[in-house]
């Protein structure tokens, strides 16, 4: 049976790319609002929608907070009730890091308890009401320094394994989250042979949401059009953050476990993997509606929960 460290390593890392993706989305919204020139609770409401957490927000924070850029950004930064917040994702890497210290490295946790530090003083709060964008950054900065430090100063053996697990699988549920957003910016009309202006804007700003702007123009040389952005984010095996590339390194990372444990068959979560990637792959984009893409991305998102569903199967809770 798996440790409950190796439990712990597969959240904390899950929790690490989520706060990143969030702080991300945060930023990048707000460019997007300028540039399509959304208005009223179109805003940020597509974001709470797609972090799952619309209602939850209405709950809590109601429907008029969706008209406020300061209540929905608040909750997307720092609310304790989002579980998809920056505060909570930080807060989730940190407590599984502070229980895996006897296998993680003396770097990746200075590095996540000073960010943590540093989230619940008075600068962090200084900074995200001078700058926004500046915070963020300073965010997604810290996430990209504990996947480092987790590549370069930890063994890479079955712990690390599981990191990777929980970073990829929550990669490929968020990117095919990310790209839905189209989807809620705008209301679905009649089909157009061509997209207008609005339209691409918007499709560029999914490829900023998942930080893909340059590697899809090193590939395309075209505009950034609805089939060929959704193909790039779901099926190009070369993006590391898109959805294809993502499962198969799920799957060659259960593999791997597999062998490190001695499984003589393949377990079902590889098979599982395995074969939501060979649909990814089959999937013809071209035709879809934005209708049709949003139902292939639920189903992606839907895909990923049952790996995980079958990974605690197969690994936590025999």
């Amino acid at each position: 049976m798996i440790s409950r460290v190796a439990e712990n390593c597969f959240w904390m890392m899950r929790y690490i790319e989520r706060a990143e993706t969030t702080a991300r989305l945060a930023s990048v919204n707000r460019m997007v609002i300028l540039d399509a020139e959304i208005h009223d609770a179109q805003r940020w409401k597509p974001i709470i929608i797609v972090l799952g957490e619309q209602e939850r927000f209405e709950q809590h924070v109601g429907v008029k907070g969706y008209d406020s850029d300061k209540d929905s950004e608040e909750y997307i930064t720092w609310s304790e009730d989002n579980p998809a917040s920056i505060r909570s994702s930080l807060a989730g890497a940190r407590e599984n890091a502070r229980m895996t210290r006897e296998v993680i490295s003396r770097e990746m946790w200075e590095t996540i308890n000073t960010a943590w530090q540093w989230f619940n003083g008075p600068q962090a709060r200084k900074l995200y009401r001078a700058d926004k964008e500046e915070f963020h950054l300073r965010v997604r900065a810290v996430c990209a320094e504990f996947q480092g430090d987790c590549h370069n100063t930890m063994l890479h053996d079955e712990p690390f394994d599981f990191m990777q697990l929980g970073l990829f699988l929550e990669r490929a549920g968020q990117t095919a989250r990310v790209t839905d957003v189209k989807r809620h910016w705008l209301t679905p009309g009649p089909r157009s042979s061509s997209e207008s202006p609005t339209e691409s804007a918007q499709w560029a700003g999914i490829l900023r949401l998942c930080a893909a702007v340059e590697p899809f123009f090193k590939r395309h040389t075209s505009a950034a059009t609805g089939p060929l952005v959704a193909s790039f984010l779901l099926q190009d095996p070369g993006f590391p953050r898109s959805v294809v590339y993502s499962i198969d390194q799920v799957a060659a990372y259960v593999e791997r476990i597999g062998r490190i444990i001695r499984r003589k068959t393949s377990t079902p979560s590889l098979k599982l993997a395995r074969s939501v990637s060979t649909q990814l792959r089959a999937l013809d984009l071209t035709s879809l509606s934005t209708n049709d893409l949003h139902r292939e991305l639920t189903q992606i998102v839907n895909d990923t929960a049952g790996i995980s569903s079958q990974l605690y199967a197969d690994f936590f809770h025999l």
